[in-house]
């Protein structure tokens, strides 16, 4: 029987893909209506790549992405401290890749559609309980939007790939209560500028309080030699600020973090 997979993210379609090469039938079932490149950049380190690579989908990930050479530390003032190669250049068999993260998903998207059929790609359907059968599972689906029944589904299993604030989990433990903040908040973001050190390389900077990450998400430059730079600036918060919920995707105010990076100058970086 089919295995059914609630959410239509990378984890879920990388799955999707995997089963499929293997003869197991599968199903997506993703609670937004239509899958979207949502998101900034990622980093897919080697073991992940592996599996890429195994699906096919290694040159798709070099046409759209960076193959990470190094990783870099730097001082807020942007003298070099410590790197190390990363990827290939490390001695793996396979690269590390830099990447939009809706990009990433996109092409897993692609994958599963023409190759499970879309069909078998379900949108507009929420998981919203199940019960265990004879054969398996059966699972229940509303369309979040309207608020009505997107039906049901049989399978032999059920696999919860709905990310941080999963449904799934808070049924099975109604008790957990929600994920525990770490007390760091990161404010994300690309920019278009012009390729910086070896345009490969990742660099950190600063300290255990603030700390700022940036590498090229796209080897290939605009018409105006521009390339994506994807950049964090972090800054672990005192035990008074309130805490919020998670959400990757929450639009933010440069002011609400610039100030306490003002001062770091990069002589390498604009």
């Amino acid at each position: 029987m089919t295995v059914l997979i609630a959410g239509g993210g990378i984890g879920g379609l990388s799955l999707a893909l995997s089963l499929h090469q293997i003869g197991v039938p599968a199903r997506v079932f993703e609670s937004v209506a239509e899958l979207k490149p949502l998101g900034v950049g990622i980093n897919v380190l080697p073991h992940a790549v592996r599996e890429l690579a195994e699906l096919g989908l290694l040159d798709q990930l070099d046409a759209s992405g960076v193959r990470t050479r190094e990783l870099a530390y730097f001082s807020k003032q942007g003298k070099p401290i410590w790197s190390e190669p990363r990827g290939i250049e490390a001695g793996y068999k396979w690269p590390q890749f830099s990447i939009h993260r809706g990009t990433l998903q996109q092409i897993l998207l692609d994958a599963a559609i023409e190759r499970l059929g879309r069909h078998n790609i379900l949108t507009s359907h929420h998981l919203s309980g199940w019960t265990e059968t004879s054969e398996g599972v059966r699972a229940e689906f509303i369309d979040k939007a309207s608020g009505k029944s997107a039906g049901h589904h049989e399978g032999a299993l059920l696999v919860a790939a709905d990310g941080i604030h999963s449904a799934v989990r808070e049924k099975l433990y109604p008790s957990e209560g929600p994920p525990i903040w770490n007390g760091r908040i990161l404010w994300r973001g690309i920019t278009a500028s012009e390729a910086f050190l070896s345009g490969r390389t990742m660099i950190m900077a600063g300290h255990e309080t603030l700390k700022f990450v940036c590498y090229s998400i796209s080897k290939r430059a605009d018409i105006h030699g521009k390339h994506q730079i994807n950049w964090v600036a972090e800054r672990h918060m005192p035990p008074t600020y309130q805490w919020r919920r998670e959400d990757y995707n929450r639009t933010a105010n440069v002011d609400e973090f610039l100030p306490w990076f003002e001062n770091w100058q990069f002589d390498w970086l604009d």
